[in-house]
């Protein structure tokens, strides 16, 4: 699907318990269709033994066994090499981590009157290099507190907001604060946008949005444009909507118990997410709404986090309505970059004393302080291309001077170790305390029982891929694969009971309304053409990509 949802589909059942798949080089051998495990048989011939092969492999043997015997030495020599240059990988990790924290250590020290020498030579570096937004050279040329320009004025104080609240209010809408807590002692925020106090008329129904990792709820509400704020659109249709944060971030920073000095506080992982942060936020907005099911939309770890939640807690089913997955990162492949990659696979106890047992990287709310807004936008852009491969030409810069001061919010150092767990083993599991002990695999194919369910990825987006995450829902009746290219839909798949319709065949079929009744499971994915993770919050095309396809299928 991540090269066109319409060249192939993947079926859950589609494979029979053994199949033999022949390309050129090799042949991909299927133990077991269902569970989709597989190992790689490679033929250097390309060529396919069948039984009137098999009587040749007699007279070969002798001929292998000299040929083994001869690549010994070569494969020893190459596996020596391997392991040389993995020890200069992990080395080469170790010394970049260590050196971001003896800058950042320095440059604390520093006085401030030095501090603005650099700002001062930033600005005028960064005026040198001209755009083609006209709004961004002015600013460049006047900084951000330009009184003639709107869109500058905006971008100033949606950059420097603090507060959900404010965020908000710049936008014409009130918000709310709500907290619950979890059973294991953490209070939680949860922001509010109710219809009726924003002056539209509610229809009944709540929507909970839920953010990923390093994030907080302001993410969803940042958009220039409040068009383009998808909690506001919903807010509008009336709506009542409710946004999460997680444990640990700026607006989910107490507990009953432990200060978050201390490195209990941390000590938390998606795990924690799942048996307690979810079940409470959910649970308070039904009893203070007193409704029996919510919608839920996620984005990237929101998307894991519920897929996780709902497969060990079987009575959420019953209390989402509908589910919509916003790049959802279940199980994402290898990191684009060697080095990042190296640090995945280092033991968990080398990452705690890299980076210690509570808060990950908190410097970079002093880098976003200090750095001159277009450098720190530098400093995001470039490790995103560098460990995800993400190029962000989707999103305005405009955009980013804004988004990307609040992109970054802290979290449990754990919780990224596990993250690494889950991306070496791929699986998506719990977290793993000891080598010897076998992890449990949330069983989101086997427990999830949701009926609607809508996906919305980037087909770029190198921590989502769409058939794994497929492969780890349960059977769907209806299955929808929409391919959208800028804001227009270039191509459609459509699949009842594990048979592809044609268009006519939706227009005729006398079984077709039949099978799409409220008892019916549907799958709806669409795949954004040459977008990545980010843009599916504060990409161009807002609107044709996310809201309206959001809207559809809720409303």
């Amino acid at each position: 699907i991540n090269n066109s949802p319409l060249s192939s589909v993947p079926t859950r059942n589609s494979l029979p318990n053994t199949t033999v798949a022949v390309g050129e080089s090799d042949v991909t051998l299927y133990l077991d269709g269902n569970d989709r495990t597989a190992r790689q048989i490679d033929f250097t011939e390309g060529v396919v033994l069948n039984d009137s092969a098999e009587k040749n492999q007699g007279d070969s043997a002798v001929e292998e066994d000299y040929k083994e015997d001869s690549d010994h030495d070569g494969r020893y020599g190459q596996n020596k090499k391997e392991s040389f240059l993995k020890q200069v990988e992990n080395l080469s990790s170790i010394l970049v981590i260590i050196l971001e924290q003896v800058i950042s250590s320095i440059t604390i020290l520093l006085p401030e009157s030095f501090i603005n020498v650099f700002t001062v030579m930033s600005r005028f570096i960064f005026s040198s290099f001209k755009t083609n937004n006209e709004t961004y050279n002015h600013f460049l040329a006047n900084g951000e507190s330009s009184e003639e320009d709107d869109v500058l004025r905006k971008v100033e104080k949606l950059k420097n907001f603090e507060s959900f609240h404010q965020i908000c209010e710049l936008h014409g809408f009130s918000a709310e604060s709500h907290l619950t807590h979890t059973v294991d002692g953490f209070k939680l925020t949860i922001h509010r946008l109710n219809p009726e106090a924003n002056g539209f008329k509610p229809n009944g129904k709540a929507v909970y949005l839920q953010h990923g990792l390093l994030m907080t709820s302001d993410v969803w509400c940042v958009m220039l444009d409040k068009n383009d704020n998808l909690p506001f659109r919903l807010c509008e249709l009336g709506y009542d909507v409710f946004l999460g944060n997680n444990r640990g971030n700026k607006y989910s920073n107490k507990h009953s118990r432990f200060k978050a000095s201390q490195k209990e506080f941390w000590d938390f992982s998606i795990d924690e997410f799942a048996m307690y942060d979810i079940p409470a936020s959910l649970n308070y907005i039904l009893k203070l709404k007193e409704i029996d099911k919510l919608i839920y939309i996620g984005f990237s770890q929101g998307c894991s986090q519920i897929l996780s939640s709902v497969s060990i807690n079987n009575d959420l089913n019953d209390k989402i309505e509908k589910l919509i997955l916003i790049a959802p990162a279940t199980t994402p492949k290898k990191l684009s970059n060697w080095l990042i990659n190296s640090i995945i696979n280092f033991d968990p106890q080398l990452l705690y004393m890299l980076f210690g047992r509570k808060i990950l990287m908190k410097s970079v709310m002093f880098w976003r302080r200090i750095t001159y807004p277009p450098m720190f936008v530098k400093l995001i852009d470039i490790p995103n291309d560098v460990l995800f491969g993400w190029k962000s030409y989707n999103i305005d810069i405009m955009q980013k001077l804004v988004s990307y001061y609040h992109l970054y919010s802290t979290t449990s150092v754990k919780c990224v170790v596990h993250w690494f767990q889950i991306i070496k083993s791929k699986k998506f599991q719990m977290y793993q305390e000891q080598d010897y002990f076998q992890p449990f695999e949330y069983p989101t194919d086997k427990t999830i029982k949701i009926k609607k369910l809508l996906i919305i990825y980037g087909m770029n987006d190198s921590l989502v891929d769409i058939d794994v995450v497929v492969g780890q829902l349960p059977e769907f009746h209806d299955m929808r694969f929409t391919q959208v290219k800028d804001g227009k839909v270039v191509g459609q798949k459509h699949i009842v009971e594990n048979v592809e319709l044609s268009s006519g065949e939706e227009q005729q079929d006398g079984n077709y309304k039949v099978k799409l009744d409220d008892e019916c499971s549907e799958l709806r994915i669409y795949g954004i053409n040459k977008y990545e993770h980010l843009d599916l919050l504060w990409g161009k095309y807002m609107n044709e990509n996310v809201i309206k396809n959001v809207v559809d299928f809720i409303h």
